[in-house]
């Protein structure tokens, strides 16, 4: 399939596979770390245990860490890393990286602003003191340019911060927050909040339990799914919240119960895409959901402007996400097969002005208990598990 470009992709052994679409070889390339931040010159891979690693898109590898912790590495080539010493900075032109805050001032999660100016982080002000006790608290905090830091927001009493994230203007940052001291029932949004936080004034908008990733787009809105619990064909709707802060229930062309997940934007055009499935709520088993029945009946549905139209899988499968091309010709499809195959995953090519399908990858791993995702664990992202380079050109 010379049309779908190059993907990688992270495999049931925690490996790292180089799918070519010209030739359709898939190679193992790398291991044992995850996606930071995908470019056009291709994936930045985070090693598990700290590292970075540029994986081009043509093949070749680039180790670009600048410490030996977990590292960031900005637009501007700009690199940041957590280390047991602090947190270490190398600018473009520096030899070597550089201390810009001490171990003991407790920075955490440092991540780089679009524009590489700033950075976000977690400060840990009083570390949790063990499992099922006191949560702990922690603030979040800007580094600027000039290496001022300012607090950004504070949890009025107690409440651990997770996983900071810039809009892509710079303007907002969003982060999670948990004042549950059970992990178990944060899992189901016990406890659980995305903040939703303007960097100049440090106004605070809670956005309610969201479990999954949100995803911003290319006009400044945020699509995100709301509700709790990890049953993912029950009480999850997909909010979009545009850029004055207005917000509205995306919903398919359809008057039946249905769940909304995995949203996705296409930069190309504003269209907005996720999956949907019925809803049945209280169901426990998820009423059909690992045959791929009932609530396991899952289509892409494209919205475009006021016009709403349905993508499926082919070949007898149901979708499970989606993310567009970079022009907005195509869309990967996070197809699965229903059954009860322990490696039900596949990953599809779909052409938009053809209306035609083809699978590139399959094989890749599920939940080994429930033989599907959906089942009391989280849904399969494939912003987290490919990265693929007709979506960065």
């Amino acid at each position: 399939m010379p049309g779908a470009g190059v993907l990688f992709v992270i495999g049931a052994d925690d490996g790292i596979y180089r799918y070519d679409g010209s030739s359709g070889q898939l190679a193992l390339v790398w291991r044992a770390s995850t996606f930071d931040r995908v470019s056009a010159a291709g994936v930045y891979a985070a090693g598990r245990h700290g590292g970075l690693t540029l994986l081009r898109w043509d093949g070749a590898t680039a180790n670009v860490a600048c410490g030996q912790g977990f590292d960031h590495l900005s637009v501007t080539g700009a690199c940041v890393s957590q280390m047991a010493d602090g947190i270490f900075v190398q600018l473009p032109g520096e030899a070597r990286p550089r201390l810009v805050l001490p171990a003991d001032w407790g920075g955490a999660s440092p991540v780089w602003s679009p524009d590489g100016e700033r950075l976000l982080l977690v400060r840990v002000i009083a570390a949790r003191p063990g499992p099922g006790e006191d949560p702990g608290l922690s603030a979040l905090w800007v580094l600027e340019r000039d290496g001022r830091t300012r607090e950004l927001y504070r949890p009025s009493s107690r409440g651990v911060l997770t996983a900071p994230q810039w809009s892509p203007d710079g303007r907002f940052a969003l982060v999670r927050q948990y004042t549950s001291t059970s992990a178990s029932f944060a899992a189901d949004g016990v406890g659980s909040s995305l903040l939703l936080i303007e960097v100049t004034t440090g106004h605070v908008v809670d956005l309610g339990v969201v479990l999954s990733t949100p995803q911003w787009g290319p006009r400044g809105q945020l699509a995100y799914v709301s509700g709790g619990g990890r049953m993912t064909w029950e009480n999850k709707r997909l909010i979009v919240r545009a850029a004055d802060g207005r917000e509205r229930i995306a919903q398919p062309p359809t008057d039946q119960p249905r769940v909304a997940l995995a949203p996705a934007w296409d930069t190309a055009r504003g269209r907005l895409a996720w999956v949907s499935g019925p809803e049945v709520p209280g169901s426990g088993n998820g009423d059909g959901y690992v045959d791929g029945t009932g609530a396991g009946e899952r289509v892409v549905v494209v919205e475009d402007g006021g016009n709403r139209s349905e993508v499926r899988c082919a070949a007898g499968r149901v979708a499970e996400g989606m993310r567009w091309s970079a022009d907005g010709e195509a869309l990967l499809l996070l197809c699965r097969n229903p059954g009860r195959d322990p490696y039900p995953l596949e990953v599809w090519l779909y052409q938009l002005g053809s209306g035609t399908s083809a699978p590139l990858i399959t094989g890749l791993v599920s939940d080994p208990q429930a033989r599907g995702f959906g089942f009391y664990g989280a849904q399969p992202s494939l912003f987290s598990i490919v990265a693929w380079s007709r979506a960065a050109n």
